[in-house]
């Protein structure tokens, strides 16, 4: 990632917590969620998805069609955003790897967290300004509910 520091992610004390406790629940493989919430920037839930990669579920994570739709058509029903995803990376950093790049979409935040030996630790957020763009990072806060 970039220096470049573009507007803060905030996140809910419950989503932080959700979301250490489900990847450390995946490991060794990744874990995987959907982020929604009311505006921009403002993270207030946490869906957590199945790792629907077959190959090689513990270096990536997949996410089905069906899945997708249904975080879409949850967050539409109840007036909320799909802001992004987050995904764990078990015994390596919390960096966006390049195949974290090549699937990203422009508009939605990235959060990595990492997993070492099954102890959740920092996370990260990141962003991608542009389909041929690099990861930016982005401020993370974790504030109230």
């Amino acid at each position: 990632m970039s220096s470049e520091t573009t507007v803060a992610v905030r996140l809910a004390r419950s989503v932080h917590e959700q979301i250490r406790l489900e990847a450390a629940r995946s490991y060794p493989n990744e874990g995987c969620g959907a982020l929604l919430g009311p505006a921009h920037g403002v993270v207030s839930e946490s869906l957590a998805l199945p790792n629907e990669e077959t190959t090689s579920p513990r270096t990536r994570f997949a996410v089905s069609p069906s899945d997708y739709l249904a975080v879409e058509e949850s967050a539409d029903a109840r007036g909320l955003l799909l802001l992004g995803f987050w995904h764990s990376h078990p015994d390596h950093p919390a960096r966006p790897s390049s195949t974290d790049r090549a699937f990203a979409w422009p508009g939605l935040v990235t959060l990595v967290i990492r997993v070492e030996k099954g102890e959740p630790h920092e996370i990260t957020a990141g962003d991608t300004p542009g389909p041929d763009l690099p990861f930016r990072q982005v401020d993370l806060a974790i504030g109230p509910e």
